[in-house]
């Protein structure tokens, strides 16, 4: 299935509360897994994902560091100005093993917004979203239009050089290492 989320599928982060150029919110959206959002140690914090066009969202997945609550929400107009609340949730704590989080929903959206309510520590990383859905004059005869299923959480390392209480300039650098529990298959 297609991630909407991914740059090459027409995804683009529109707003972020936050940035570091060493850590831009676009590494969202790179498909690695080692590359990440950093946010700068309040929160909450909160990201604006515009999708290349409206779009059925059948699966939200979210793959990140110290995020303790996280709360999505959906616009589906042409200007993100009006969002409902697809749902939020409370991430365990994992050290420094990354968090994956797969909600199966049944929405239609254009924009997605993220927000990290609270953080297990000072900072925390989004290394990778991802969008499945389908066309929306395709069609979904599910009655539950608006219902959400949430998978458990899984994971694996974190990513390579960021250490879970901060982050550092080496892991911009990292290559290879960190990441897992994040299938390609989003």
């Amino acid at each position: 299935m297609k991630d909407y989320a991914r740059e090459e599928n027409g995804g683009l982060i529109v707003m972020a509360s936050c940035t570091d150029e060493r850590f831009p919110p676009e590494n969202m959206l790179d498909g690695k897994d080692n590359t990440f959002w950093v946010t700068t140690g309040m929160f909450p914090q909160e990201f604006v994902l515009k999708l290349e066009s409206c779009i059925r969202v059948s699966k939200i997945t979210t793959l990140s560091l110290n995020v303790r609550k996280l709360a999505v929400e959906k616009c589906d107009q042409e200007k993100p100005d009006q969002f409902e609340k697809v749902f939020e949730v409370e991430l365990a704590n994992r050290g420094d093993r990354l968090q994956t989080e797969v909600h199966q929903v049944n929405i239609r959206a254009k924009y997605l917004k993220f927000m990290i309510l609270q953080g297990h520590g000072e900072f925390a990383t989004v290394n990778r979203v991802s969008v499945v859905g389908g066309d929306d004059d395709g069609g979904y005869d599910d009655p539950g239009y608006g219902s959400m299923q949430r998978q458990a959480s899984y994971g694996g390392s974190a990513a390579a050089g960021f250490s879970a209480s901060r982050p550092d300039s080496s892991a911009a650098g990292a290559g290879g290492g960190g990441g897992g529990g994040f299938d390609d298959e989003f």
